[in-house]
């Protein structure tokens, strides 16, 4: 039956685990697989076909190495050229707007009815010469730009202050004259003393009605050795 089968299985399985192992084995010659030789002969074509590595002469090498900008037998990468500038986001539209303006604020004149809200991060950019410029181009700029004023005050005129129902814009205005009208009148002042001198090359002499003393070593040796004389004087 299949139950006897399987046990003479397992009995014939026993006996051949029992079996001991010779101690040495026999010589046993194992040839070779008949496809052995073709591919020996094909490994030996490919090493033959294969480019050789090229190896760098080492003026070679140093040459590369300076024209790269790379240090000898060192990892580190030297880049020499400008850093590129990516945005972290895509500006809209009014943001491309207003960064193209501040880049031109001197092209700025007349806007038309832009709202002052629209161009104020361009009019926070300018120089008081540049929004004196462009308010006098749009004159209802300045019933809003006094706080822009403001700033402008505070750093050109740091120890002055408001007068009664004065603007910050007419403060500035009033100060810049003032220091104007100073420089004008200092710069006058300054050639009127230039122009009051004589021109020409001036010629001065000295001891004009009396006699001219020598030095006193000089006189001191005139002295010991006995060269002193009388001196002469002009009429």
């Amino acid at each position: 039956c299949f139950l006897d089968r399987v046990q003479a299985k397992m009995a014939s399985l026993q006996d051949l685990l029992n079996t001991p192992l010779p101690k040495f084995l026999p010589d046993i010659s194992v040839s070779s697989p008949p496809y052995a030789a073709e591919f020996k002969a094909l490994s030996d074509v490919f090493l033959l076909t294969s480019p050789a590595p090229v190896v760098e002469a080492p003026q070679q090498v140093s040459e590369t190495v300076q024209f790269t900008g790379r240090r000898l037998n060192s990892k580190m990468q030297v880049y020499s050229g400008s850093k590129t500038v990516c945005l972290s986001k895509m500006l809209t539209l009014y943001e491309q707007c207003i960064r193209v303006l501040q880049n031109n604020i001197d092209s700025l004149h007349e806007v038309g009815g832009v709202p002052f809200e629209i161009l104020e991060p361009v009019l926070t950019r300018c120089t008081p010469e540049q929004l004196f410029r462009i308010e006098e181009s749009n004159p209802t700029f300045t019933e809003e730009s006094d706080h822009l004023w403001k700033k402008h005050c505070q750093r050109d005129f740091k120890n002055e202050g408001l007068l009664e129902y004065e603007s910050w814009r007419e403060m500035y205005l009033r100060l810049f004259n003032q220091r104007e009208e100073k420089l004008k009148m200092l710069t006058k002042n300054i050639l009127s003393a230039q122009s009051e001198k004589p021109k020409g090359r001036q010629v001065k002499m000295a001891y004009m009605n009396s006699v001219a003393k020598p030095p006193r070593n000089i006189r001191r040796q005139q002295e010991i050795h006995g060269t002193a004389g009388s001196v002469t004087q002009l009429h």
